[in-house]
């Protein structure tokens, strides 16, 4: 008898096939549990893997048990060896009764691995984040017209579209005539060889007497659109004309009296006749796409007073909310409502002064209650996408969640297909500015920011371009920048601005100025104990109560606690931007452990970040 007979005879009779079989079917569908699992409860990105591991680790042991050990009434023992006749009778039996157990241990092994194979290439689609380092993160490549921040380096034709005037018989449609401004600034903005400024920045000019040579030079464009917008009832009456800066001429103007139902008909059309006037090309093979329509005007109401309030950010934010859920209800299937919804509960999870609710005292609660806006908004922003692949706000939102996970490199791929589809978008350039900042590629992180800030001169861009630069070293430039972002904060919605102060003054050696913008949540006894404990380099002073900021650690030389409240702020209190620890203040602590703990739990790897050389960090106005 040949010997590889009786040994698979002898697995056959240790029931070693029956342990391969059953094996393989549990660990198939145990890594299938563990996939869902560790998608439904946000569990780290090596969850998947280690499970996978010790399926494939426990398949030979188990089989070694199996050869080794057998399972009786009276419990386990070891194997015996077998009688002569045993293996005989196994060998003479018929292949019927001999192959099929051979063949469910091969099933069973085929399950298990097959298992494997979907853990992996789910791990692979998602799971690669969890490599992205400082210098590593992969580069998507770009769309022609990223490259540059400065406004005066992109050599494509500008416009401006400044406020169309509210001509209405009562005067109380401005919220229309603004948001109709937008809609009309966004259509053109997806003309690729046209550059269009900030609403911001034209806004400026709203109800003043326009001197087309004056505002041109002052907005860094050559070409302006004007107009004015007169609705009663269900009529509408637009006129639009286009002027070129340079010598004030008049180079088209039309006027469109239609129907209400019309009005993105109009918008359409007003973008093709500017391009057509510029003799540009339209970039978009079917010009319908210009335009997402809806059948409802009430819809279309509700979604442009939204637009207004995602603007204001901070407690404005609720109002768009509902703003855009009231035009969801009455259209549903009209996808640039669920992007504007979308987006403002991504930008809310990071107010919680203006939550609803009052911000919790307890950081576990904040972190649910940040984890729900984050999935509202992913849940608004995939159904954008199924109702028009083509919308590039609902692509920001989606990558800042992506962000929000530390999933990095699929919010760069996110982000990256935004700019695609929308150039000369502020918000893409700020969202992905911080995702840049935040893995540590500051240089590029840099330029981003001061994009979004030519595009759109807003404090909480200011707020973004302010925190790169801290990052970057520029400290001076970004108390700077802090101060101008206050001075256009007015209604103090960016509160961010304000608090922010403090740590970079620490960090410049300002101990005098750093509670110049406290809202009154420290005392001046408060203060002036702060300010003495700093400059004596001791904190034996400080408040009893006032939390320590990981930078007055380092002031007063105690690195060691400064990377313990690292830690603390990131892990355990879930503080969510993390650009912070890329600080040069922290350079000396780059190598302990609890600040590489802090790396890891951002599934980023140690290393220096990329930085603007030097030689390269003259400050200029981005907005030239």
């Amino acid at each position: 008898m040949k010997s590889y007979q009786q040994f698979f005879a002898e697995l056959k009779r240790r029931q070693v096939f029956k342990v391969s079989a059953v094996y393989g079917v549990v660990a198939f569908g145990l890594l299938q549990v563990a996939d869902l699992l560790g998608e439904g409860l946000r569990l780290p990105e090596s969850f998947t893997p280690f499970i996978t591991a010790v399926v494939l680790l426990g398949f030979p042991l188990s089989l070694v048990l199996a050869w080794a050990f057998e399972l009786t009434p009276d419990g386990v023992h070891r194997m015996d060896p077998a009688a002569p006749e045993e293996i005989e009778r196994i060998l003479e039996a018929s292949a019927l009764k001999r192959w099929p157990a051979g063949l469910l241990a091969l099933a069973g092994f085929a399950a298990m691995m097959t298992g494997v194979w979907f853990a992996g290439k789910r791990s692979g689609a998602t799971g690669t984040d969890g490599d992205a380092t400082a210098r590593a993160l992969p580069v998507v490549e770009r769309t022609a017209g990223f490259d540059y921040a400065a406004l005066a380096d992109d050599p494509r034709p500008s416009i401006a579209v400044l406020p169309f005037a509210d001509m209405s018989p009562d005067r109380d449609q401005e919220y229309f005539s603004d948001g109709l401004t937008e809609e009309i600034l966004s259509v053109l903005a997806r003309v690729r060889n046209l550059r269009v400024t900030s609403r911001s920045s034209a806004f400026a000019f709203k109800g003043r007497p326009l001197d087309a040579r004056a505002v041109s030079d002052s907005l860094d464009v050559r070409y302006l659109l004007e107009g004015s917008v007169r609705k009663a009832d269900r009529r509408l009456r637009i006129t639009a004309e286009l002027i070129d800066g340079a010598d004030g001429s008049n180079l088209w103007s039309e006027s469109y009296d239609r129907e209400l139902g019309d009005i993105f008909e109009i918008q359409s059309e007003i973008a093709r006749a500017v391009v057509a006037a510029l003799q540009l090309p339209l970039g978009i093979e079917d010009p319908s796409r210009l335009v997402s329509a809806t059948s409802d005007l009430a819809a279309y109401d509700l979604y442009l007073a939204g637009l207004g309030r995602l603007r204001e950010r901070g407690t404005g934010l609720i109002e768009a909310i509902r703003l855009f859920e009231g035009a969801i209800a009455r259209d549903s299937t009209w996808a640039p409502a669920w992007a504007g919804l979308a987006q403002a509960n991504e930008f809310l999870s990071w107010y919680p002064f203006a939550w609803p609710e009052g911000e919790p005292r307890e950081s576990s609660l904040r972190e649910q209650r940040f984890l729900q806006y984050q999935l509202t908004a992913e849940a608004a922003a995939r159904r954008a996408l199924e109702l028009r692949p083509d919308i590039a706000a609902a692509y920001v939102a989606l990558g800042s969640v992506h962000r929000n996970r530390h999933e990095w490199v699929s919010a760069e791929a996110v982000y990256l297909k935004a700019l695609d589809l929308d150039p000369d978008n502020a918000e893409v350039h700020q969202q992905y500015s911080q995702l840049l900042t935040s893995v540590g590629r500051i240089a590029e992180g840099r330029r981003a920011a001061e994009r979004a800030l030519a595009l759109d001169r807003l404090p909480v861009r200011l707020l973004r371009l302010e925190r790169v630069f801290t990052s970057d070293g520029a400290i001076d430039e970004a108390l700077a920048t802090i101060e101008e972002g206050i001075e256009l904060d007015r209604g103090g919605q960016v509160a961010l601005l304000r608090s922010d102060w403090f740590a970079v003054a620490v960090m410049a050696g300002r101990y005098r100025e750093i509670f110049r913008y406290d809202t009154g949540q420290v005392s001046p006894e408060q203060q002036a104990a702060v300010t003495a404990a700093l400059e004596a380099g001791d904190l034996a002073g400080w408040p009893r109560g006032l939390e320590i900021h990981p930078v007055v650690w380092m002031a007063v030389g105690r690195a060691d606690s400064a990377a313990a409240t690292l830690r603390t702020w990131i892990m355990d209190r879930h503080y969510r931007s993390v650009d912070l620890i890329w600080a040069p203040v922290f350079d000396p602590i780059r190598n302990d452990p609890q600040y590489l703990a802090v790396l890891e739990h951002l599934s980023l790897h140690p290393g220096a970040p990329d930085r603007t050389p030097r030689g390269a960090r003259t400050a200029k106005d981005p907005a030239s």
